[in-house]
């Protein structure tokens, strides 16, 4: 092994990705320098994430729940274009902590960390372009956390780090061709776990982090070294010249290497969100502007085109209590970044480098919104509050002021309402009260693990209106429900069962009840002691209101008329009735809920219906509305 001393030439593009609320402007863009905030991904908080991304989608997946340390397996995919997430299955190796990745052009390489049963050594590929897993061969040394890996000439670098046994200090290079390991000669400065490290031009770069006590001292590292994978050599490079470091986050983009936030040579957060270029030129650093808030141990970081994002980690100075963020920010790493695109609607006539995020529709991107636009990727500010019912001027159900047939609302994820954590009783429900009769076609729900579990939905009589069982797995779930649902106060969705584990909010902000769903639901409160204090459980609200199948051109059948309407006597008189006519009764959603045919000046039964608004349909032909009510 050779230790050398000397300058490294200038590099080229290699991208190295690392594991790792506020107001969210979709249309800007962040001038170099500038940190702008993008839009969250759903899943909790979190240390550890592991961070991989190609020109198209960003993954952030695993990491571990800083508050109830559980080891997290959710994978959630971003698209820098649209600026949206999508949460996909779970990771197949399991959850864990402590674990990385590193990526180049569609393929990442994911493992190490830590889960339930000690430090896994399998290994695994993503093809980002797909996202789809495959098992790789399984690394031949001991299992660790928060190694130093870097993506560099063909080979996958690994080494130091930490597990039951101390710091480590030894070093592998897996062969990306011959899917084969080797071991390489060791790191002779100092085991350590959590350095710093990033891959430029064919070298890997590796220092700081957290050595071995000495004479019961904390050993911090400021020290910086380059290896070779090809020649199997080390380089001894400049000291950093700021604080010592660890536990940061780091990435590498034109030939610059950069490391960011961390906490300092106490192990305590850094004063600030550091932010430190590297160039290997001159074997020397500058520092550029702060991530925005306090520092962050253990977050994660990935670059598309000119931008490199930061998301996650454990915000230590943050008052009243520590933060496991799961937002994500963004910063250009050009001054002449942007779009080229004359065509896009986000084009950018200052830029001169092509930031491949060119938009070319623009529209309402409030999910929650009338006229929400899902393929828009740039906000036009032409967002409406939804108004439900049908909007098809054909229909006899059909209002002049409806801009939706179905509207997304409530709590679109927990992220908007402060503070929570799993919570495992079936004691607590939800609040609601209904103005129009609607359906409530699906919430969503956030587990820690795969379980079964009832949902219900009783009126404020208790009465059950519906109750189901849902096979939830880890993470989010979308239930689907399709319950009409009468005109009404106080109704309730809980849960009934063992629950091992819902996400609920426990610091709701004041003022946050109530909370509307389109014009047609308020959710109230909680049936605690503290109403507005808490949020169980059922997030994104989803209600429709379709047309009906009759036209309002068409005619019903001659003298046939109907009565009393609006009803409140549960029994229905139809006029006109041929002998041997079928008569049926539909809810808004097109669910026959009665089928009879009367005898002569016999009345329908309509008692077991509960109140709202129902089709009338005779001899199958749909003949009008029917409003039962108090």
């Amino acid at each position: 092994m050779k230790a050398i001393k000397k300058d490294v030439v200038s590099l080229s593009w290699i991208v190295l990705f690392i594991g790792l609320g506020f107001c969210y402007n979709a249309n800007a863009q962040g001038a170099q320098g500038e940190w702008v905030q993008m839009p969250s991904f759903s899943g909790i908080g979190r240390h550890h994430p592991i961070t991989v991304a190609n020109t198209e989608f960003a993954y952030v997946l695993a990491g571990q729940d800083g508050v109830t340390g559980q080891n997290l397996s959710d994978v959630h995919r971003f698209d820098a274009v649209s600026n949206t997430w999508t949460s996909l299955g779970a990771f197949p190796g399991g959850g864990r902590g402590y674990g990385y990745g590193v990526c180049e052009g569609n393929d990442a390489y994911v493992g190490f960390g830590s889960n339930d049963l000690g430090f896994p050594t399998d290994f695994w590929h993503l093809d980002m372009s797909t996202g789809q897993w495959t098992a790789l061969q399984a690394f031949p040394g001991d299992g660790r956390n928060h190694p130093a890996m870097i993506i560099v000439a063909g080979h996958v670098v690994v080494g130091l780090g930490s597990n039951d046994n101390g710091n480590l200090g030894d070093w592998y290079a897996y062969n990306i061709e011959s899917d084969t390991w080797e071991q390489r000669t060791s790191f002779v400065w100092g085991n350590r776990h959590h350095p710093f490290y990033f891959g430029i031009d064919g070298l890997a770069y590796v220092g700081f982090g957290h050595g071995n006590n000495v004479d019961g001292e904390l050993t911090i590292y400021r020290d910086f070294y380059a290896y070779d994978v090809n020649s199997d050599e080390w380089i001894v490079l400049n000291d950093f010249p700021g604080e010592a470091r660890v536990a940061g986050t780091q990435f590498s983009a034109n030939g610059k290497g950069y490391v960011l936030s961390g906490d300092g040579d106490n192990h305590g957060p850094l004063d600030y969100g550091e932010f430190w270029e590297y160039n290997p030129g001159t074997d020397s650093w500058t520092e550029l502007a702060p991530h925005p808030g306090g520092a962050r141990w253990a977050p994660g970081s990935f670059v598309q085109g000119c931008y490199a994002y930061l998301t996650g980690g454990m915000e230590g100075t943050a008052v009243p209590f520590p933060i496991y963020h799961h937002d994500l920010w963004r910063v250009s790493l050009e001054d002449d970044c942007g779009c080229t695109d004359l065509n896009a609607v986000n084009f950018d006539n200052t830029a001169n480098t092509d930031d491949g995020l060119c938009c070319y529709v623009e529209g309402c991107m409030d999910i929650t919104a009338g006229n929400y636009n899902e393929d828009a990727c740039l906000s036009d500010g032409s967002c409406e509050d939804a108004i439900l019912g049908c909007t098809d001027p054909e229909s006899v159900d059909f209002d002049p002021a409806a801009n939706t047939e179905v509207a997304t609302g409530g709590p679109i994820d927990f992220s908007e309402l402060g503070s929570g954590g799993f919570h495992y009783n079936d004691s607590w429900d939800m609040e609601f009260s209904v103005f129009e009769p609607t359906v409530l076609k699906s919430v969503e729900v956030f587990a820690q693990v795969d379980f079964t579990i009832d949902v219900y939905v009783k009126n404020t009589f208790g009465v059950t209106l519906a109750q189901n069982p849902f096979s939830l797995a880890e993470g989010w779930n979308t239930l689907e429900l399709d319950l009409d649902l009468p005109v009404g106060t106080d109704f309730t969705i809980g849960i009934e069962g063992e629950n091992l584990g819902l996400y609920r909010n426990n610091a709701v902000p004041n003022n946050a009840y109530p909370m509307s769903v389109a014009d047609r639901i308020n959710i109230t409160g909680n049936t605690t002691d503290s109403p507005e204090e808490y949020f169980y459980y059922f997030y994104r609200w989803v209600l429709e209101s379709a047309c009906s199948e009759m036209s309002a051109t068409s005619e019903s059948p001659e003298n046939l008329t109907y009565y009393p309407n609006p009803n409140r006597a549960g029994l229905l008189w139809i006029h006109g009735l041929q002998a041997g006519s079928m008569c049926e009764i539909f809810s808004m959603s097109g669910s026959c809920l009665l089928r009879e045919i009367p005898n002569n000046g016999e009345a329908l039964d309509i008692q077991s219906l509960p109140l709202g608004m129902y089709c009338v349909r005779i001899d199958g032909k749909m003949i009008g509305r029917l409003v039962l009510t108090h």
